[in-house]
């Protein structure tokens, strides 16, 4: 807990008192989340299952063509796990909810306020819930997530829109005594719109 109020401090201070020019939108967005599992040499990836984000996002320039856009989202994860059981097909859906602070770097190739751009940069999630149908599976899983955000987008001036893909680098899933090799890990693309006030 004492992580998940550090953080939201953090960003408060960066999006809030860093600097005056600052430019504070609102975001919002589908997800196409997924995720890995892996362990004794074999992998499953889940299939994709649609969420969504929202949240507020503030550009710093910090030269001509670069761009600090700190964020603070909520945003839904998770997958679908496909099998066959009997003959019979059965799936099993999760979702993850995901306070999630994106600290991305914009260039943008014009150098001016509008056209296209690319992003990158690493990301913070703190997990508020899990479940799988239904079922509170909180417990099983870890509550810090990390990892990169690529991108690509145009800005129209005061409306952006762009996609990235997530890559989670960290192992979400609690492992026991002797399953330190079995590792989850999220994947998620966002196609989002910001409107900049």
């Amino acid at each position: 807990m004492k992580k998940l109020y550090f953080a939201l401090f953090m960003i408060s201070f960066i999006m809030i008192g860093v600097n005056v020019d600052g430019q504070i939108g609102v975001r919002a967005g589908l997800n196409i989340a997924s995720y890995s599992v892996s362990g004794d040499g074999a992998t499953i990836n889940s299939d994709p299952q649609i969420g969504f984000h929202f949240g507020i996002v503030n550009d710093f320039k910090l030269t001509d063509n670069i761009t600090f856009r700190p964020g603070l989202l909520y945003s839904g994860k998770g997958g679908k796990i496909s099998f066959d059981l009997f003959g019979v097909s059965e799936s099993v859906s999760s979702t993850y909810n995901y306070l999630e602070i994106p600290l991305s770097f914009v260039y943008n190739f014009k150098g001016e306020e509008q056209g296209f751009f690319a992003e990158a940069g690493p990301y913070l999630g703190f997990l508020l819930s899990a479940k799988s149908e239904d079922e509170d599976i909180k417990e099983s899983f870890n509550s810090l997530d990390f990892g990169l955000n690529l991108g690509l987008g145009y800005d129209l001036g005061s409306f952006i829109i762009g996609a990235n893909y997530s890559l989670g680098l960290a192992n979400i899933a609690k492992t026991e005594d002797g399953d330190d090799d079995v590792t989850a890990k999220n994947k998620n693309i966002t196609i989002y719109g910001v409107y900049q006030f």
